[in-house]
């Protein structure tokens, strides 16, 4: 099928009108005085005549086939300003009429694709006014960086936290606009930009602005285009440490105050009963030894709520000093003897093969870490089960083992077994209700004497709880351990 095949025949119709408009032209211009020359036998300044009206009605004849012309130029120029609702009406029967609808449809699919444009561009916007609101309520600080580390938005509580406004940070590199230290040494944004970054920090904003914060960051995926690379979620912790040391100076006030008459009661009842044991019936004798227990508990449990708000404060203090090590683990085996034997429990101390050199450490310290963990194997461990105290000498330490026959720890648990307040879900042992602040204690005290502390476990077959003590070596009145000096330990002058 050829080319004129496939023209409608309205567009053929005004086709061939156009055509006869421009014939028309042409024999007026061109035919139309020579015809009349040659029929009317015109010479001379006839001729011209007749020529100069050919050519006036050429002109006329052209100026009204252009005409359309002139309105489709004019019709475009007013849609190119932006006036996109104009319209060509042009009634010419001719391919300029064709031209004029041909624009008018166009004009209708852009307005309408401008308008669609628009639309989404509106809720467009809408959605990211509402993921802005969504941001600016979060009371955490979010940063989002592009590839070269400039900010590319920040939320209200980035702005508190660093003290600058959105306008004067957006486009600027994040280590001039704030900078985050870990102790001494700086995080730089290389190592913070990375998958899964999650660690405590200092915060310096404008002026120096300080504040202790939590720093979590992601790495986004994103491709030139989006030039989305990274983006910071900061949480302030100052807030929090100020609720905390609130309640830790309300624990130690409280504490205190219980602390002063339950002395009293617990001295007074000793005494009393090492006076009157043999005077007073057997049934009123266990009544007040009982009280006297309950007393000794209650005195335990705030000498751990004060030794847990020192820990807190930095403030708790050991002694360390060149120690016998065996007698001070014999006695707190001890001790607690009775206690495992009111539960058929077997309470047993592998005697070590060998001769223990001394350690460093606070003797009234490292009996309370022994305690600790006995007292713990004895509640957790079931009627008829055992627990074995043992002891390993290594180059550099000793290694002290509390293994029993109980219950046993689940998994997800040993990560958090050292925490301050943990405590153990287990439904077969609500009985032993605890304070989970023995473990937490232990292990404070076990580091400040340069030691560790760890647990092995598995339900249902026992722990293993160990921790190891420095061994000391004397030369010249020196330690090697670097960490300490003869003359200090000697004096009981070191607090750390």
């Amino acid at each position: 099928m050829d080319q004129a095949a496939q023209v409608s025949p309205e567009k053929q119709t005004s086709r061939k009108i156009l055509h006869f408009k421009v014939a028309l032209v042409i024999i007026f211009a061109v035919f139309f005085p020579c015809m009349l020359g040659l029929f009317f036998q015109l010479t001379g300044l006839l001729y011209i005549l007749a020529a100069a009206i050919s050519a006036v009605l050429a002109i006329v004849l052209l100026f009204w086939i252009l005409t359309p012309l002139g309105i489709l130029v004019k019709s475009t120029r007013t849609f190119a300003d932006g006036n996109l609702n104009h319209r060509i009406d042009l009634r010419s029967g001719d391919e300029f009429e064709d031209v004029g609808n041909s624009f008018n449809t166009m004009a209708e699919k852009l307005s309408a694709r401008i308008q669609k444009i628009e639309n989404d561009k509106a809720i467009a916007i809408s959605e990211k006014n509402k993921f802005d609101e969504i941001l600016s309520s979060v009371i955490d600080g979010i940063i989002a960086l592009d590839f070269n580390k400039n900010i590319m938005f920040l939320n209200k509580a980035s702005e508190e936290l660093i003290g600058l406004r959105k306008s004067d940070v957006l486009g600027k590199s994040i280590d001039q606009i704030i900078r985050l230290f870990s102790g001494q040494e700086e995080i730089l944004p290389k190592n913070y930009c990375q998958e899964s970054f999650n660690q405590t920090a200092k915060l310096v904003g404008k002026d120096g602005k300080q504040a202790k914060v939590n720093l979590m960051t992601t790495q986004i995926n994103g491709t030139v285009q989006t030039n989305l690379n990274c983006i910071l979620i900061i949480h302030d912790l100052s807030k929090e440490e100020e609720l905390e040391q609130m309640k830790l100076d309300f624990v130690s006030m409280a504490s205190h105050e219980l602390k002063t008459p339950l002395t009293s009661i617990v001295g007074y009842l000793s005494v009393f009963l090492d006076e009157n044991k043999d005077k007073i019936p057997a049934e009123s004798l266990e009544l007040l030894n009982k009280t006297f227990i309950a007393a000794k508990q209650l005195q335990v449990l705030i000498q751990n709520l004060l030794n847990v708000n020192k820990i807190e404060k930095e403030q708790l203090s050991v002694s360390p000093q060149p120690t016998d090590y065996l007698p001070i683990l014999t006695k707190a085996v001890e001790d607690l003897r009775s206690q495992a034997t009111q539960k058929n429990i077997v309470l047993s101390v592998v005697s070590p093969t060998e001769t223990l050199p001394k350690v460093i450490a606070d003797p009234i310290r490292i009996n309370e870490v022994i305690t600790n963990l006995i007292s713990n194997a004895i509640n957790y461990t079931n009627p008829n089960g055992k627990i074995a105290v043992s002891v390993k000498v290594s180059p550099n330490n000793i290694t002290t083992t509390v293994s029993d026959t109980g219950i046993g720890i689940p998994n997800e648990a040993i990560p958090r077994l050292f925490s301050k307040f943990f405590r153990v879900p287990n439904a077969s042992q609500q009985a032993n209700k605890g304070t989970g602040l023995g473990l937490y204690i232990s292990k404070s005290i076990v580091e400040k004497l340069h030691g560790k502390i760890w647990v092995e476990s598995e339900p249902g077959k026992g722990s293993k709880f160990s921790f190891t003590l420095p061994i000391i070596t004397v030369s010249t009145s020196v330690l090697k351990n670097n960490k300490f000096v003869s003359g200090a330990i000697q004096s009981g002058a070191l607090n750390y």
